[in-house]
């Protein structure tokens, strides 16, 4: 919302300010018995405050729309940052399950690769044990087929027979055993070729199975992967648009609070001012009326001096009287007489009592009653205020009451505002004259459901002056009662009984 959309021009709203001033001052001057010259007429009076009351009612409507939205926006903000953190710790545990399937992905890859290699060596093994069988074999074939061809039955008698001597004889006999037992150390050494190469082939079926499995999980994986990097960027995708509406979000209750703190540091900007401009109508009126006591004063002195003149220029001719009427002495002590009986003072007036509280309340020494018949409750001084959302000082005290609870004037003064003032709704404020320690005292009555005063009435303490409501910046009917002294807050408690 745009609070500067809805106020009024900064030359509509000074010159507001400005009569509403005069109003106060006009009314603090016939409080004080002092002549303003430059007062308006009461009509004039009335439609400055009527039109001051228009702009505090307006300002009042901005800041109750920029509360609702500011408190809009903040609710949106905390359901945003709940989202968020949900979405965080979903992609969060998403990111730790990928990243635990990529660590299993370069596993998988390493020991494929080791399986592969160990697979190839396996059959360079199995390749190299089916040539050695097949040379094996070859060897023995040719023994085989050498010693078939060479084979007869008179092979023995023809070892025996066909030496020449004993000695060839033996060596014949040698040569056989010799072959025999070169075919028979040929085939045990195929038998071993042969159990190679089977432990060579059931170890590269082995590696082939594992090579096969670790191809299978890692398809799996990379499938699971390719799932989780589908889900992350989904998710990550919604992060970032709850991320934007998350900001979105706070920039929007931001704004809000700067237009709230803007409207609040205008009013209050708008207090000082009017402040200001009644403390300076203070000082004037005080120092006016300083030169009042002063010319009195000196009128009386001057007064005194003549009658001074006159009583001696009396004893004069009332000396020379005598001389010439010595012989006369009891009609000039007769005329001494008169004169001394004229002399005599007047009797002094009779007081007049003080009018009784119509609120029936006690009265305090400082001779205020209690402007409503109800218990205090939030007290003066600093505190959190429950819509503006700040900490701000608290001016007054206040007073829980049933919307319509008569409100009374704590003393007797004159009304010098009644009607909309901004956060105080319906306000009523009475000047009292210099009551405390000779400082200018008012009360203000704040959140008023409605007023019973009109400006520039004089009231008497414990007269009727409203009744209690929830106007203005308030959540509950109450009352917010304030002292000031020379415009300065004071914590009421110490005035009342």
């Amino acid at each position: 919302m745009d609070v500067s959309s809805h106020a009024p021009d900064r030359t509509s709203r000074s010159r507001g300010r400005r009569r509403a001033a005069t109003a106060a001052v006009v009314v603090l001057a016939t409080a004080l018995g002092t002549p303003v010259a430059h007062a308006d007429t009461l009509a004039d009076l009335r439609a400055a405050a009527a039109a001051a009351q228009a702009n505090q009612n307006q300002a009042r409507n901005d800041i109750g729309e920029s509360t609702a939205t500011l408190d809009s926006a903040t609710q949106k903000l905390a359901q945003s940052q709940a989202q968020l953190d949900a979405a965080r710790a979903v992609l969060a545990d998403m990111q730790v399950q990928l990243s635990a399937a990529r660590e299993r992905d370069a596993q998988l890859a390493a020991e494929l690769a080791a399986a592969q290699a160990a697979l190839e060596e396996a059959r360079a093994r199995v390749a190299q044990g089916e040539a050695d069988v097949a040379a094996q074999q070859k060897v023995i074939i040719g023994a085989v087929t050498e010693s078939y061809q060479q084979r007869s039955g008179l092979e023995g008698l023809s070892v025996v027979f066909d030496a020449r001597s004993t000695a060839e004889l033996g060596q014949r006999i040698q040569w056989n055993t010799t072959i025999f037992d070169t075919q028979a150390a040929q085939k045990a050494r195929l038998d071993a070729i042969l159990l190679q190469l089977q432990a060579a082939r059931d170890e590269a079926a082995a590696l082939e199975q594992r090579v096969a499995d670790a191809k299978a999980e890692s398809e799996a994986n990379v499938l699971r992967i390719s799932q989780l990097e589908a889900q992350a960027a989904a998710q990550q995708r919604s992060v970032a648009a709850l991320v934007s509406a998350n900001e979105a979000a706070r920039q929007s209750a931001q704004a809000q609070l700067a237009a709230d703190e803007a409207s609040y540091a205008s009013f209050a900007a708008e207090e000082a001012q009017l402040q200001s401009e009644i403390q300076g109508e203070l000082s004037r009126l005080k120092a006016e009326a300083e030169a009042r006591e002063r010319a009195e004063r000196e009128a009386r002195e001057q007064a005194a001096r003549e009658r001074a003149r006159e009583q001696a220029a009396r004893e004069q001719a009332a000396r020379e009287a005598r001389e010439r009427a010595a012989r006369d002495t009891a009609a000039a002590q007769a005329a001494q007489r008169q004169a001394s009986q004229q002399r005599v003072a007047a009797p002094a007036p009779e007081k007049t009592s003080s009018t009784a509280s119509r609120s029936g309340g006690r009265v305090s020494s400082a001779g205020f009653v209690r402007p409503v018949n109800a218990s205090p409750g939030s007290a003066f001084g600093m505190r959190f205020h429950p819509i503006l959302k700040v900490w701000r000082p608290h001016n007054g005290n206040d007073w829980g009451a049933a919307t319509g609870t008569p409100i009374y004037a704590a003393q007797s003064g004159t009304v010098l505002k009644a009607g909309l003032n901004g956060g105080f709704g319906n306000f009523v404020l009475i000047g009292h004259g210099n009551l405390i320690d000779g400082k200018y005292v008012t009360t203000g009555y704040a959140h008023q459901s409605r007023i019973a005063v009109s400006v520039g009435q004089r009231v008497e303490r414990g007269q009727l002056i409203g009744y209690v409501g929830s106007t203005g910046l308030s959540t509950t009917p109450h009352l917010h009662f304030e002292v000031r002294l020379d415009g300065v807050p004071v914590n009421p408690m110490q005035y009342l009984p």
